[in-house]
């Protein structure tokens, strides 16, 4: 059996849900950016209410939206916005 990976509190943890072939170039080492487009959603994600960036310790990517989604846990590398993209650092994979 799996030894399940106790996660802090959700404000420390980005949650992204992400597409199978980017679930695994990411879980492959092989993609270490993702990218999103600077919405009302992101932003609220990833600023907090006066503008100032969010922290958070680790990414928790969800492969689709089902209650059995495969799930993945890195490190969260801070994030830069270049035009109309958010380039979220993706860090060492945990799990």
């Amino acid at each position: 059996m799996k030894k399940k990976l106790e996660l802090p509190s959700t404000k420390e943890v980005l949650k992204i849900v992400i597409k199978g072939e980017w679930f695994d170039l990411i879980s492959s080492n092989k993609k270490k950016i993702e990218y999103r487009e600077v919405t009302p959603f992101w932003i609220s994600r990833l600023y907090d209410k006066n503008g100032k960036k969010r922290t958070y310790q680790l990414i928790e990517f969800i492969n689709g939206y089902n209650k059995d989604a495969r799930r993945m846990i890195s490190e969260y590398n801070g994030f830069n916005k270049k035009g109309n993209l958010f380039h979220i650092q993706i860090g060492k994979i945990k799990k």
